[in-house]
């Protein structure tokens, strides 16, 4: 049992670090690439709501974060994937923005395929939670993000990089699979928890990964 065990293991970790722009193929769902399209995301200001829920299309993603938003949120999201059209939806309390796949399958990201979000938001929103489900993302995060704000982070499979800018005093904890573990600039470790003080705002971020490879980095 521990053998088959670790054979399932080892081949989603092969899966998963196989390819710097793509998943392997896999008979799920193999998404087209075809004009690009930007959306844009114009959310007004809520008494209320002070989260932000943010979805992402498994297979690739880049997404560039800061505040400074007038509203709630705004910003673009551009792709080439019709299938990745996103879907805003707001309550009394928060904002969602989510991708979804045909049946919410898991995909094998063409390497032509770009889904790029650049968005701001507004200094009421102080809880943020972001799921990226299988592939390969890179998050970065500008020092314009409310002081004090906490970012969860849910990842499936595959290969995921958080960049934080220097100046900004960040604590990350991981709660991860068989994953590991790689930092860029001067944090500090302790088990699971990875810290890097600055002079600049406080953030608190929060990463449930599965199987893959997570970089923390400092630029």
């Amino acid at each position: 049992m521990k053998r088959i065990l670790y054979i399932i293991v080892v081949v989603m970790l092969a899966l998963a670090t196989s390819a710097c722009n793509s998943l392997v193929n896999v008979p799920f769902s193999s998404p087209k690439t075809g004009p690009t399209e930007t959306f844009a995301i114009s959310q007004p200001r809520s008494s209320g709501a002070t989260s932000a829920a943010l979805t992402l299309a498994p297979g690739t993603a880049t997404l560039a974060l800061g505040g400074g938003a007038s509203g709630l949120a705004e910003g673009t999201i551009t792709s080439n994937v019709l299938d990745w059209k996103p879907i805003l939806t707001t309550s009394a309390t928060a904002l969602r923005i989510t991708q979804r796949s045909p049946g919410g399958a898991i995909v094998s990201a063409p390497n032509d395929a770009i889904n790029q979000w650049d968005l701001k938001l507004g200094d009421q929103v102080r809880n943020l939670q972001i799921a990226c489900p299988a592939g390969n993302f890179t998050l970065a995060f500008a020092d314009s993000l409310p002081d004090d704000i906490t970012i969860t982070v849910e990842m499936g499979a595959g290969n995921l990089r958080l960049a934080v800018p220097a100046g900004v005093a960040v604590r990350v904890a991981v709660n991860r699979g068989p994953s590991s573990v790689a930092t860029e600039g001067a944090w500090t470790a302790s088990g699971n928890s990875y810290a890097i003080s600055g002079p600049g705002s406080r953030w608190t971020i929060n990463v449930t990964m599965g199987v893959g490879n997570l970089t923390l980095a400092s630029v």
